[in-house]
């Protein structure tokens, strides 16, 4: 036999000891480097493979689109007659242009799941790391439903958290929840959620810097930039949530007051989201979605041996969990969607079309595919009357949500909002778009069919209203502005939605009604667009 000889370099002088400042790093954090490290090859093969622009990711590129080519605009115009990009989020549309959206998705996935590890450890639990990993697999969940500014969000949420638990660093905790709420409005709701428990138990300065900022965040940007919207929230959908959240506070270790108090808190804002119409809706589903599962394991793995019917339960609740989250986004991606549909890779046509048909100087309705590809896809080429946004579709399209829809309505709705053109995408339609589609292949009088190829169909609304009242008329719109021809002083009603950042050089803006007046002096080609300069007109009119 031949011994074995261990070769040891040569020590040198200023190399570190094998117990130097790295290794150190590596053990204090092994559960977060772990967490984060696992998830990479899941981030890797979304990004290049599955990120297709499907879901979710049609909203985030839309607006990531925006801020790019426009991002001195505080008001587009590019769906649902006006929309201001900071009722969407301050921050995410800004950093998705820059950086891009899968960038910065996978950034801020990744981010996340370092301090939702990093909690997992301070909160002391036995055997932390596996919470975290499935801590980590639910954000990535989220981001691979296309959520990137959610995502981004909650990233700063979570390092909130992370300053108020084994240590206290309320100040700059206060800050991280301002950049939470900045990013995405339904993180700072989450982020109240966990001040509460802090003020359930007594811990104010805890409290106050949880719940504080996502108030000064939302209520200014509410004051400053006018939204009226609400989400759906069926009956349905209160199952899921509120049992997960009845779960934790009535199953998870005595000794957890904190998470017990904050799952009840979340139970009653379930059942207030439902009873109270809101821009929330089900969107409260995601604080369970990401982050039950996590908790009932680590309440699973710190409940003794001998509590067998508790441990039960807990396990029944953490399969439930497990159940609810993989019957969403994992699934889809597991099955495959890497494959974007050959209506929406074959657009070239139906854009030259539009274009040719002038539907530069109208809007444009597209019937809405079920994973909303179509807002994505043209919302470059042409102003569209819907989009993707269930909180201002439900405002400003009401009938197809609320069961009025019919062909009478529809007509009422296409003139209301100055839609020319009607578009119809050889795709599943959304299920509020599926009367919307049967009317539209019908063949209504009113829809003249004035093209047509293998993936896409237009209709031309006969006797459209116009976008701006006669004698003017449109010259150009844009994503962000509108030149209107007016051939004499006089007011004309241009129906674009209102907003107090709206423009104009050498004229007047006010609101009527819903829309806006336009108001001059003399005949020209005048230039309504937006800014985040104190808006050219007084609040109070012309």
């Amino acid at each position: 036999m031949t011994a074995a000889v261990e070769l040891k370099p040569a020590p040198t002088r200023g190399a570190p000891p094998p117990t130097g400042a790295s290794r150190t790093f590596v053990r204090r954090h092994r559960v977060p480097l772990l967490a984060t490290v696992t998830m990479l090859p899941l981030y890797a093969v979304w990004a290049l493979f599955r990120a297709n622009g499907g879901g979710d990711l049609a909203a985030q590129e839309t607006w990531a689109r925006f801020a790019a080519e426009h991002g001195g605009s505080a008001y587009g115009l590019f769906w649902f007659g006006g929309a201001h990009m900071a009722n969407y989020s301050l921050l995410s549309p800004y950093l998705m242009g820059f950086f891009g959206v899968r960038t910065v998705a996978v950034a801020a996935g990744l981010a996340a799941g370092w301090p939702a590890a990093v909690l997992c450890v301070r909160s002391g639990i036995r055997r932390p790391l596996a919470p975290a990993l499935l801590a980590a697999f639910g954000l990535w969940a989220d981001v691979a439903a296309g959520r990137v500014t959610f995502a981004l969000g909650v990233a700063f949420a979570l390092a909130a958290c992370v300053l108020l638990v084994g240590e206290r660093r309320p100040a700059l905790s206060a800050g991280y929840g301002l950049l939470a709420t900045a990013a995405s409005p339904v993180a700072g709701l989450f982020l109240v959620v966990a001040g509460a428990a802090y003020a359930l138990s007594r811990d104010w300065p805890r409290a106050a810097a949880l719940i504080v900022p996502p108030f000064v965040v939302v209520g200014t940007t509410t004051v400053l930039f006018p939204f009226h919207g609400r989400q759906p929230m069926p009956a349905a959908r209160i199952l899921w949530p509120a049992l997960l959240g009845l779960a934790v506070a009535l199953l998870a270790p005595r000794g957890w007051r904190l998470v017990r108090r904050g799952a009840a808190v979340y139970v009653a804002g379930v059942l207030l989201t439902y009873l109270i119409p809101s821009p929330i809706g089900t969107n409260v589903e995601r604080l369970a979605l990401l982050f039950a599962p996590a908790v009932l394991l680590a309440a699973l793995l710190s409940t003794e041996r001998g509590a067998r019917h508790l441990r039960g339960a807990l396990a029944c609740a953490l399969v439930a969990s497990l159940a609810w989250l993989g019957s969403g986004t994992p699934v889809t991606f597991l099955r495959g969607t890497d494959r974007v549909p050959a209506w929406a890779a074959d657009a070239h046509g139906v854009v030259r079309a539009l274009d040719r048909l002038g539907a530069r100087g109208t809007r444009v309705e597209v019937v809405p595919a079920d994973d909303h590809r179509e807002a994505a896809v043209l919302s470059p080429y042409v102003n569209l009357a819907r989009g993707f946004n269930t909180q201002l579709d439900m405002e400003r399209g009401r009938l197809f949500y609320d069961g009025t829809f019919s062909p009478s309505a529809y007509r009422a709705w296409l003139d209301r909002w100055a839609v020319g053109f009607v578009v119809l995408p050889d795709a599943v339609p959304d299920r509020y778009g599926a009367a919307e589609a049967r009317l539209v292949r019908s063949g209504p009088a009113w829809l003249e069919p004035v093209w047509s190829d293998a993936h896409w169909r237009v209709y031309r609304v006969r006797d459209a209203v116009p976008l701006v009242t006669a004698p003017a008329r449109v010259m150009r719109a844009t994503a962000d502005e509108l030149d209107v021809w007016m051939p004499a002083p006089g007011s004309v009603r241009v129906r674009v939605a209102y907003s107090p950042w709206l423009r104009v050089a050498g004229g007047c803006l006010r609101r009527e009604g819903e829309f806006t007046l336009l108001s001059v002096g003399g005949p020209g080609v005048y230039r309504i667009g937006s800014g985040y300069a104190a808006p050219s007109s007084p609040p109070g009119g012309c």
